[in-house]
């Protein structure tokens, strides 16, 4: 679980995985539900978000997304200003706060979207098939793909920010850094 303080509420973005659309069996009903593409038809992962307010919840969602299954991380979300952005799957949900509206959701990945990150105005998402920027609207402003996915299995660090650009290695242990344009400055792989 995900929990952040914005002003006088209480945030928490939690995993949903029983959660079923439309029966009277689940823990909790949320109030509105908001689906990626294909997600109706085989939801993959689900996520419950609550805003309490002096410990009362004054309004809630559920986001469900189809495709690579996602959790909920130190990274898979964030608070930037009044909104909520959460990778879910192949998507990135942007809530406004308090109400829990969908201002925008923008499939950032083909496959997954592990991380969000605040970059200046924009965000960078770190997928498994590719690293993208998306504008403050969800507009994507560039994509980078390296030769493999980036996922390791070895708990080697597939993707770090630093101050003048991203550090990445892929399944092949080729190793990238791009700009924040998405410009490969070098990488190791053999040609």
């Amino acid at each position: 679980m995900n929990q952040y303080q914005y002003e006088n509420l209480t945030i928490e973005v939690l995993d949903e995985p029983t959660y079923k659309f439309g029966s009277a069996d689940n823990n909790f009903n949320y109030s509105k539900h908001y689906f990626s593409n294909g997600a109706t038809e085989y939801p993959t992962s689900k996520y419950g978000i609550k805003i309490y307010q002096n410990y009362k919840i004054i309004d809630n969602c559920i986001i469900i997304g189809s495709g690579g299954a996602t959790s909920i991380h130190q990274n898979s979300s964030l608070i930037d200003k009044e909104q909520l952005l959460i990778c879910c799957c192949d998507t990135v949900f942007c809530l406004t706060i308090p109400n829990l509206e969908l201002k925008w959701k923008t499939q950032a990945d083909r496959a997954t979207c592990f991380q969000i990150f605040k970059q200046q105005d924009d965000y960078i998402i770190h997928g498994e098939i590719q690293i993208a920027k998306l504008d403050k609207n969800g507009v994507i402003k560039w994509e980078f793909s390296g030769t493999e996915i980036f996922v390791s299995i070895d708990n080697e660090e597939e993707f770090k920010i630093e101050n003048d650009g991203i550090l990445l290695t892929d399944f092949a242990k080729t190793k990238y850094k791009i700009d924040f344009d998405g410009k490969l400055i070098w990488d190791t792989y053999k040609r």
